[in-house]
């Protein structure tokens, strides 16, 4: 018998076989990690897209219905040859008598969340203006004072704002919901009594599962006030003076069949930091509780929302007593508007112009070749530089028409 001998690999042809291997695994490497660096720069990108045409379009539905008191909007209502001792510009249970009559809509007092005379406001965050440039910090940076806006904010919104982020504007909106119930029959007094179609009452409760500030509008005049929810389902509504409305609803003629009950929208939108430290749209709510204190509660509606600027497009004609021309004859901030007084300046707006700067939610794998030379961001004549980060960011723009404020309404 022959012996075999012993087969096998030598030394050499081990470390060729590992050095082979070890090229194929790395080459495995280099395609995962470009398929994932594609992969999240796509995803970054989708996402940034998707939240930022979302923010516009929620700003969009909001920011058209300013104004909206009715069928007439709050210009006519204002205009002094439409006001009378008997039919007031806006009927108000939160103002007395005395400031009923004289017109005045911002005694002391009054919370700024229920100046339904002045639908629309902002406030300019300082350093943000046309020409000038804007750094991004790389950790967004919270506002501490209410000294960042411009002009001056109330402290009681600054202190309802959820962490608001410096460098981002804010615009306060205020008016009666799109669609409301058909009022049927109005008894004046103390308390008054509405009663609309039963079948309208799901309009009324649309976001607000219990609406308390409510508003009447027919063609001839408006009246915003508190109301007692508890029977809203039946198409009642009893509004008595007290714990919130300082006097009755009684002075507004109201035409059953003409006039509609709509719920009163207060509403802020801004820029702040949610719970896990990413910006985000948001949108501050105010209500009204049973014993008439001004509430307020903050939803998140879009992460990676880093700053939102505003213009605002006023009315060619923004004298006193001028009747508007229904066209824009100028485009300024919010801190610059032309007028006789800010609520007066504020009616002649028409047209508002939205800048946002979205960022993805999650960082990319590596940042960009030449990250020196990325040109920076500009958005409504203000240049933003970014972070050097790893973050897609992309800028979204809109031009928004005051519907309840153009030529010829």
């Amino acid at each position: 018998m022959r012996r075999r001998a012993e087969t096998g690999v030598t030394l050499i042809e081990l470390l060729v076989a590992l050095g082979i291997g070890a090229l194929l695994i790395l080459g495995l490497v280099e395609v995962f990690s470009a398929s994932r660096t594609a992969y999240q720069l796509s995803t970054g990108l989708a996402r940034t897209q998707e939240n930022g045409r979302f923010a516009l379009d929620v700003l969009q539905r909001d920011v058209r219905m300013a104004g909206h008191a009715g069928c007439v909007n709050d210009q006519a209502r204002f205009l002094p040859e439409n006001i009378t001792p008997s039919r007031p510009a806006l009927v108000s249970t939160f103002l007395s008598a005395a400031d009923q009559a004289a017109g005045n809509y911002a005694p002391t007092g009054l919370s700024y969340a229920l100046r339904f005379d002045m639908p629309i406001e902002a406030y300019e965050a300082t350093g943000t203006g046309s020409g000038a440039t804007y750094t991004l910090p790389a950790t967004p940076t919270v506002a501490t004072t209410a000294g960042s806006w411009a002009p001056a904010m109330p402290a009681a919104l600054f202190a309802a704002l959820q962490r608001p982020l410096v460098g981002s504007d804010i615009i306060v909106l205020r008016n009666f919901t799109p669609t409301g119930a058909q009022i049927t029959s109005f008894t004046a007094g103390d308390p008054a009594v509405v009663q609309y179609e039963p079948s309208h009452a799901q309009r009324l409760t649309e976001g607000v599962s219990e609406p308390r500030l409510f508003g009447i509008a027919d063609c001839m005049g408006a009246a915003v006030f508190k109301g007692d929810y508890t029977d809203i389902a039946s198409g009642r509504l009893d509004v008595v003076t007290g714990n919130g409305n300082v006097t009755p609803l009684g002075t507004l003629p109201i035409a059953p069949g003409q006039a509609m009950l709509y719920r009163a929208d207060s509403l802020v939108y801004y820029v702040g930091l949610n719970g896990q430290g990413v910006p985000a749209l948001f949108r501050l709510r105010h209500a009204i509780d049973d014993a008439g204190a001004v509430t307020s509660f903050n939803e998140e509606l879009v992460e990676g929302i880093e700053m939102m600027q505003l213009r605002f497009g006023q009315d060619s004609f923004t004298g006193a007593g001028n009747r508007p021309s229904g066209n824009i004859g100028s485009a300024t901030m919010a801190n610059a508007l032309a007028g006789p007084s800010h609520p007066e300046a504020w009616r002649r707006v028409g047209l508002v112009q939205i800048g946002l700067v979205a960022r993805s939610a999650e960082a990319a794998a590596a940042g960009q070749r030449n990250a020196d030379e990325a040109p920076p961001l500009s958005t409504l004549g203000l240049t933003v530089n970014a972070p050097a980060d790893t973050f897609y960011r992309a800028v979204y723009e809109d031009s928004i028409a005051l519907r309840n404020r153009l030529f010829g309404n």
